[in-house]
């Protein structure tokens, strides 16, 4: 159906990423969702990037997500975000409340959710300037978030075959040759165990700091059935950003049994591979070469 409201070309991902957080190209859009929706019109203004279109209108944030004609399917993405948010606030997870959803039919057709807006300062920023209290009271009250959040579920996903994915993520091909099969082996001898709900994206801007210190999440969409450590690497990688007394806090009184988990995640993860180029180039030292050199740094956060 040609519309419209939106007049931009998305016939590519590379489209995709230039205009998704065009204020301009989506106002038209945006404004055609609230009014269907029944909620008053304030003008969008830019939240964090990162997939989707998302913005801010008032106390609302609308999350467009990409059509089909980025070359990727958006569906899967939307029906779990919009599923796990519902079962999260059932469990009494602090995450912004639901408060529409649908697809609105233009020159493509968008799925959209709208949320309430959360308030409080994204954490990574909030831990690049909180004192040792601090981070111990937030690593306290993370442990607690993941304690309610990690648990069995039926019915959320389609059935996945996580080891599958991981062996044919594309993002193992950016690693180092002997790194990477040094990863899909330690894959192969992995056992899974119990899989329960995981955020699978606890990043520093997924992450939210109230002013009391409690902690609200965001962005569900990379949520999967998986073993809890599936958690890890976003958090010691994206949200911690390589802070060694954060992993120290985190990991515990353990940290060679942590490091073990932290490795699997890498092997797991979909970002996996991403979090190991990440942390070198964060640290200013060459790409990891293989799994030894990867231990070593984790060694050198945990001070052992």
């Amino acid at each position: 159906m040609n519309g419209g409201l939106f007049r931009e070309t998305v016939a590519s991902w590379q489209d995709w990423s230039r205009v998704f957080q065009n204020i301009p190209a989506f106002t038209p859009l945006a404004r055609e969702i609230c009014r269907r929706e029944g909620f008053p019109w304030h003008p969008l203004s830019p939240l964090t990037p990162g997939t989707n279109g998302v913005f801010r209108s008032g106390d609302l944030v609308l999350k467009i997500f990409f059509p089909k004609e980025s070359g990727l399917d958006p569906e899967p993405d939307f029906l779990t975000e919009k599923n796990v948010c519902q079962q999260v606030l059932e469990w009494g997870i602090s995450t912004p409340k639901l408060l529409a959803q649908g697809m609105i039919c233009d020159k493509y057709d968008f799925h959209y959710l709208i949320t309430a807006y959360s308030p409080g300062k994204e954490a990574g920023d909030w831990l690049a300037s909180a004192s040792r209290p601090q981070k111990e009271r937030f690593v306290e009250r993370l442990h607690a978030l993941l304690h309610g959040l990690n648990r069995p579920v039926d019915n959320l996903f389609p059935q996945e075959d996580l080891k599958q994915s991981a062996r044919e993520n594309f993002r193992l091909e950016n690693l180092c040759p002997t790194l990477r099969e040094e990863l899909l082996a330690r894959l192969e001898n992995l056992s899974l165990g119990d899989c329960v709900l995981t955020h699978g994206d606890l990043t520093g801007e997924n992450l939210f700091v109230q002013d009391d210190g409690s902690l609200t999440v965001i962005d569900w969409a990379d949520a999967h059935m998986a073993p809890a450590w599936y958690e890890l690497g976003p958090i010691m990688f994206e949200l911690f950003r390589g802070n060694g007394e954060c992993w120290r806090l985190f990991a515990g009184k353990d940290p060679q049994a942590f490091s073990d988990r932290l490795l699997d995640c890498v092997c797991l993860h979909d970002f996996g591979p991403d979090f190991l180029i990440q942390a070198a180039q964060r640290e200013g030292r060459p790409p990891f070469q293989n799994l030894e050199e990867v231990s070593a740094f984790f060694q050198t956060k945990f001070g052992t």
